[in-house]
């Protein structure tokens, strides 16, 4: 999963097997190991909940977590829709999209997991 975040936006990206755990109900989650002296790891993480109709995010003890409604996850994971998001009116955008595997090769990079790119 990479995360993006500029201004008050947030951009999640998943790959094949994230989408498929997400859609099963389970949680995926990332560390940023920090390794300064005296620093927090950073973490965030994924979390399909059955407890609301709308995405949204908490952030507590150096943790960002985004609630994606179980059901929404579960449509989504089985179309061919791309990206899903908060609605317009929302303080903070979340957005959660497929990962695609990029049009060139990137050195150091596996993109096996990654959705097929339409481009290509």
């Amino acid at each position: 999963m990479k995360l993006r975040i500029h201004k008050n936006s947030i951009r999640l990206r998943l790959s094949q097997r994230e989408v498929d755990e997400i859609s099963q109900g389970n949680p995926i989650h990332e560390l940023v190991e920090m390794g300064g002296p005296g620093s927090q790891d950073f973490g965030y993480h994924l979390v399909p909940t059955d407890g609301s109709e709308e995405i949204y995010a908490v952030y507590a003890e150096n943790q960002l977590k985004i609630f994606f409604p179980l059901h929404q996850a579960t449509d989504w994971a089985q179309s061919e829709t791309v990206s899903v998001i908060t609605p317009s009116e929302s303080k903070l955008a979340i957005l959660i999209e497929k990962d695609f595997q990029c049009l060139h090769e990137r050195p150091g990079e596996d993109e096996s997991n990654n959705f097929p790119n339409p481009s290509a």
